[in-house]
């Protein structure tokens, strides 16, 4: 169930939305850095897979890998929830002021 917008503070009105930022320079990513990014994804892959292939302490290392990646992937998940809980940035309609709700 979707929530009405909160009235503006100042003015008291409803008529309030969302702001939107219209800058799209600052959230995408050129060609070259994706390129880069998987060339550095790929051979840290073709490294552990060599180190586990050339070990003998292989299992220890996989174990040590495993509780790592699991432990990265559960505190990315926790920021991922506290970031839906701050402030939204709204505007006004009415008298054209910023507020946060």
């Amino acid at each position: 169930m979707k929530r009405p917008p909160p009235p503006c503070p100042a003015c008291g009105s409803s008529a309030t939305l969302p702001f939107e930022c219209d800058d799209p320079a600052g959230d995408g990513q050129s060609v070259a850095e994706v390129v880069l990014a998987a060339i550095v994804v790929l051979l840290s892959l073709a490294t552990v897979l060599l180190f586990f292939l050339l070990s003998r302490s292989s299992l220890p290392a996989a174990v040590l890998l495993l509780l790592t990646l699991l432990l990265y992937w559960r505190r990315r998940r926790e920021t991922g929830r506290r970031a839906k809980n701050r402030p939204r940035l709204y505007v006004c309609l009415d008298c054209s002021r910023n507020f946060r709700v």
